[in-house]
């Protein structure tokens, strides 16, 4: 330990050194302790001691609460922004000090020239903190030198001044030396116990690091500014970039449109709902541009503001591709099908009709089931192209007055001849829904026909299918048209009933009479029941209204049956 005390001249340069810019800290204390138990060690220190104490930053700042300050520091040196300031130099002179000597640091502080000492704290080589102690003479100071000192910091009350300095505590050298041993002592473990903490993080952070790297998807930490700060190998791959070249650069940069991600950054600084990753077009170093799929997070310590971002990066251009090449394959094909579909219908009519000929009864059914078959296969075509549309353009209505009675009554009749093939009677007197209403009744009587083969298909030989339609209002849905179709075929399992509305479902391996997937009508009839804002649904079993059990799919679809304003809504149920 030495004592260094500096002349008026020292003292001038040594406050144009510390008044240097310090460099960046790479570590600090509160990140490996908590500040409350620096502040109870500074705290017993000092009550053991008796001394002023304080742990401070590098730059002098206090980490901890000033104990035990006497008044001549408190309430006249750090009472003036020269002073404080003068105040704080002193303390990072003292752990500059320290440092270069390796071990405590007596001196006099650069305010009043009382006795000080600074004992640094140290983890893994770096200075991360200060452990200053003192505020007491080991002799008296000179009147004179008190009053430059006031003058300097510009103290007004030089009285009060000199009388808090006269009750300054004077202990002896070696009492002073005693105490900074047990400073020292209390520096060293401080240390410790940021080492052990210090080194468990690095552990855990070689540990991230190896995890990150062995991630498939490209990894980019920004600055809250979009500064990168660590990229992984992933990322270091996908844009052919060194690392080098990518850290400390803005991420914006990564994109062919940087305004965009820059836009999508500040939605998440606002709060907005980003909880969907979005695509971006990313460049790389040779100026291929790909498509990426991003998703960003935010970075906090302790609660904080948001020290940054992590965003993760996903190359999808091959995803993309295939996402194009299988759009316009479906949109050709369902195209393409639709014109020799028409043409075979037209044939097939003109056939029934007798504009080419007159056909004997057996030809006459032959071409009747043709033509049905060629109205399934319309159907299935038109539902496939209807689903292919929502799902990348949005289904678009095309609303027209009609009426759900009719619409019903013709669905019948073009199922007629495979219910007719089965001997299957279906029961429908039209007349409870047959209030015009705007809908896009083409695809609803789709959707019928749908509801209508799907029952025939299930209904055993000689079965009976009931159809209704009623008008309703009420039960929080305005006014509506609630359609039901059951069939007394093979059920569905409860727990597959959620299902069957799904693409391509498929129940399982065939139990006897078992329903099994469906394909895409009902599909696409929830997808056109719903668009109208309506809801689909299946019971099975059912009971009928003599509390029977049936075994079979009761069907229930309903849309709404708004006239825009153009006639009274009904208050009361059609049917009652």
């Amino acid at each position: 330990m030495g004592l260094n005390v500096q002349g008026e001249s020292g003292r001038q340069d040594l406050m144009t050194g510390v008044r240097r810019a310090h460099g960046q800290k790479k570590i600090q204390l509160l990140d490996l302790i908590d500040k409350k138990v620096l502040e109870e060690i500074v705290r017993d220190f000092t009550r053991a001691t008796r001394v002023a104490s304080v742990l401070v930053d590098l730059d002098g700042q206090p980490i901890t609460r000033e104990h035990n300050f006497c008044r001549l520091c408190r309430d006249f040196c750090r009472s003036t922004p020269e002073g404080r300031a003068r105040c704080y130099a002193s303390d990072r002179f003292g752990g500059e000090e320290g440092k270069k000597v390796g071990k405590p640091f007596i001196y006099r502080c650069l305010n009043a020239g009382l006795m000080d000492s600074a004992t640094p704290i140290i983890v893994e080589g770096y200075h991360v903190a200060t452990l200053v102690m003192g505020q007491v003479l080991t002799k008296p100071l000179s009147l004179e030198a008190a009053l430059e000192s006031a003058r300097t910091i510009g103290i007004q009350d030089v009285s009060g001044y000199l009388a808090a300095l006269r009750e300054v505590p004077v202990m002896g050298y070696q009492r002073l030396q005693s105490i900074v041993r047990l400073m020292n002592t209390i520096a060293k473990t401080i240390s410790f116990l940021a080492i052990q903490k210090y080194l468990s993080q690095k552990a855990s952070q070689k540990n991230l690091h190896q995890i990150i790297n062995s991630v498939s998807e490209a990894i980019v930490s920004t600055d809250a500014d979009g500064t990168v700060t660590l990229v992984n190998k992933a990322a270091v791959s996908m844009f052919g970039r060194d690392a080098a070249a990518i850290v400390g650069q803005p991420i914006f940069d990564l994109f062919v449109r940087p305004d965009a991600f820059k836009k999508y950054l500040a939605n998440r600084k606002n709060r907005l709902s980003l909880d969907m990753p979005m695509v971006f077009e990313a460049r790389r170093a040779d100026g291929q541009v790909f498509s990426v799929q991003a998703s960003l997070q935010k970075k906090y310590r302790s609660g904080r503001e948001p020290l940054g971002y992590v965003t993760v990066l996903r190359d999808v251009t091959r995803e993309k591709q295939i996402e194009q090449m299988k759009e316009d394959l479906i949109g050709m094909l369902t195209h393409d099908m639709g014109n020799p579909i028409l043409s075979i219908q037209r044939v097939l009519e003109l056939l029934l009709d007798g504009h080419l000929g007159t056909l004997n009864e057996k030809g006459g059914d032959l071409v009747s089931l043709a033509l049905n078959s060629n109205h399934k296969l319309s159907g299935m075509v038109s539902n496939f192209l209807d689903i292919f549309l929502d799902e990348f353009a949005g289904l678009n209505l095309n609303l027209v007055r009609g009426n759900m009675d009719a619409t019903l009554d013709e669905s019948i009749r073009q199922v007629g001849f495979s219910a007719e093939d089965k001997n299957i009677t279906v029961n429908f007197r039209p007349g409870n829904a047959g209030t015009d209403f705007r809908a896009d009744w083409s695809r609803l009587q789709r959707t019928c026909v749908n509801l209508l083969e799907n029952a025939i298909r299930f209904s055993h030989a000689d079965g009976v299918i009931n159809v209704t339609s009623r008008e309703k209002r009420g039960g929080g849905l305005g006014r509506h048209v609630l359609v039901t179709i059951e069939d007394q075929g093979a059920g569905i399992e409860m727990e597959k009933q959620s299902l069957i509305f799904e693409k391509f479902y498929t129940a399982g391996k065939r139990q006897g009479t078992e329903r099994r997937g469906v394909g895409l009508g009902l599909t696409f009839s929830r997808l056109v029941v719903e668009a109208h804002g309506g809801c689909i649904w299946v019971e099975s079993p059912y009971k009928t209204d003599d509390c029977r059990e049936v075994q079979g799919c009761r069907f229930h679809f309903w849309i709404p049956a708004s006239n825009g304003g153009d006639q009274p809504a009904e208050t009361e149920d059609r049917d009652e």
